[in-house]
């Protein structure tokens, strides 16, 4: 199910990124009638494994300490030309999509990325040298993941497909009008957003190198233009998520964490007024509203003879269903991009809070890939007290009240 939902998923961002957003960028700006540049790029990111677990340690079947990383991507981007009004409010951006190979220890075995990706610049150090940041997110298939039978020992990668989160920092280096060399640090995570367990995840860090050619680069041929005006307005977000999640429980003999079988749905809605600051930036709060059916649930260690009776180690009882819904206030901040915007969010539960799965403060992160001046799509996840993971959250938001061009 967890491989099926991440594949549609896969198809949704790829047909999304090749088709509607370069058919956006391609609209004529009032300053130039050819308003995209076009760009092809190769990477490599020589890295390092973060040991966080102890499988990663040694504790495998060929009792080694898994150090290797090494990635290789091939990317696609398109940009305004310089003088257009986006290229004035977000200097050096651009966004598209990649495809990546991964070579790991054999345990982990050598997966494959797709994503999409935007990148800006953060600083202009000369008229030929900037320092860049980029994002990446995506999907990555292949691994070869947790198995009771036969991979009993990988706790870093519980399926066969996980999310794909990059984050780069790095300095570009204008060799000449189409050609860029480009060097820096590169920090990445899979992980399967607890849809499947065991998700312990994979952290690596890495060297960055790159060359990038632009087909159609063209120098600013007009350096007088202001940054166009911004009326600072509120605008609220709605947003309606869904997704599955899994649980773990300790097991009565003192053996350790045991995976319960089921997948237990989460669903929720947001109502997020948000204050538009400036063309980048949206603060505000939100009143977030969730159901989780794996929430103050009861769980009951069977016997031996039951579990041989039934063919599971547990039963479950479920609470009514007033314990399993809870509602928080969160403080957010909004980076505002082209085509897409990242939300982050700090709060608590104030109804159920003390309860074990509703208390202390929750996090939230979510991408959202803009559909229309209103509509957009919400990839965001959930962790409790910054470290427990908590749940996905895949929907559809609208904006209400917004003055954005």
């Amino acid at each position: 199910m967890a491989g099926i939902f991440f594949r549609r998923l896969s198809i949704i961002a790829t047909l999304f990124t090749f088709f509607t957003l370069p058919s956006s960028a391609q609209a004529p700006s009032a300053k130039d009638s050819s308003a995209t540049i076009h760009r092809l790029e190769i990477e490599a990111l020589p890295g390092t494994i973060l040991h966080t677990s102890s499988f990663l340690k040694g504790y495998n079947p060929e009792v080694r300490t898994m150090n290797h990383a090494f990635t290789a991507r091939l990317k696609y981007a398109f940009q305004p030309r310089p003088n257009t009004d986006e290229a004035l409010i977000y200097k050096g951006v651009y966004q598209g999509a990649g495809i990546a190979w991964h070579h790991f220890n054999p345990q982990l075995s050598n997966p494959l990325s797709v994503y999409i990706f935007q990148g800006a610049t953060l600083a202009t150090l000369t008229p030929r040298l900037s320092l860049n940041y980029e994002w990446n997110f995506g999907l990555t298939f292949g691994w070869k993941a947790y198995d009771k039978e036969t991979n009993p020992d990988n706790h870093v990668i519980g399926s066969k497909v996980t999310a794909y989160m990059d984050a780069d920092l790095y300095l570009r280096w204008m060799l000449s009008p189409q050609l860029d060399l480009n060097l820096g640090v590169t920090a990445t995570h899979f992980s399967n957003g607890n849809t499947a367990l065991p998700n312990a995840g994979l952290n690596t860090v890495s060297a960055k190198l790159s060359l990038a050619y632009y087909i159609n680069r063209t120098p600013p041929t007009d350096n007088s233009r202001q940054l166009p005006s911004f009326l600072r307005h509120w605008s609220t977000d709605v947003v309606v998520f869904g997704a599955w999640k899994r649980k773990s429980v300790e097991a009565a003999d003192g053996t350790g964490l045991k995976p319960l079988p089921e997948k237990f749905p989460v669903a929720g809605i947001m109502v997020n007024p948000m204050y538009n600051l400036n063309h980048w930036l949206n603060v505000g709060a939100s009143l977030d509203m969730y159901f989780d059916r794996a929430a103050n649930i009861e769980v009951t260690q069977l016997s031996e003879r039951h579990r041989q009776e039934q063919g599971r180690d547990f039963t479950i009882d479920y609470p009514a269903a007033t314990r399993q819904i809870t509602a928080g206030l969160s403080a957010r901040a909004e980076l505002v991009m082209p085509y897409f915007a990242i939300n982050f969010g700090i709060g608590h539960n104030f109804i159920n809070a003390s309860s074990p799965d509703f208390n202390g403060f929750y996090e939230t992160l979510a991408l959202k890939i803009k559909l229309s001046r209103r509509l957009f799509a919400h990839i965001g996840y959930s962790l409790y007290d910054f470290y427990y993971p908590n749940n996905l959250m895949i929907g559809i938001g609208y904006r209400f009240g917004s003055h954005r061009r």
